[in-house]
């Protein structure tokens, strides 16, 4: 019981931290990520095209972690959704993403459901 209560404290202040740290001081906005995702992942990451189906409860939080880490993964999708959407995702906005994926991960709080 005591370890739920301490994790449950623990969790968001380590998402925050990590935002914190990430964006140079700036805050992640998990609420713009989530439109972001849906808006620049979703299209290709949905099972329609060649691109693994990507919602935030396919991965833990330390996974999701490990892939904004690895800039490969994520940067490879980069130039795809600027030719689709002729949006540039800037280091900001990826930021938010990866907090929305995060705080809604499988192993959080909060994972995502289906309306999420």
């Amino acid at each position: 019981m005591f370890r739920k209560v301490l994790a449950s404290l623990l969790v968001p202040l380590f998402l925050l931290s990590l935002g914190l740290l990430m964006a140079g001081g700036q805050r992640a906005n998990p609420r713009k990520g989530k439109v972001f995702f849906k808006k620049y992942c979703r299209t290709c990451h949905d099972g329609s095209i060649e691109a693994p189906v990507l919602q935030p409860i396919t991965k833990t939080m330390d996974q999701w972690s490990r892939e904004f880490e690895k800039t490969n993964h994520v940067q490879i999708c980069l130039p795809r959704v600027t030719e689709q959407s002729k949006k540039v995702l800037i280091t900001q906005d990826l930021i938010d993403i990866q907090s929305y994926l995060v705080q809604h991960a499988a192993d959080s709080d909060q994972p995502a459901t289906c309306s999420n």
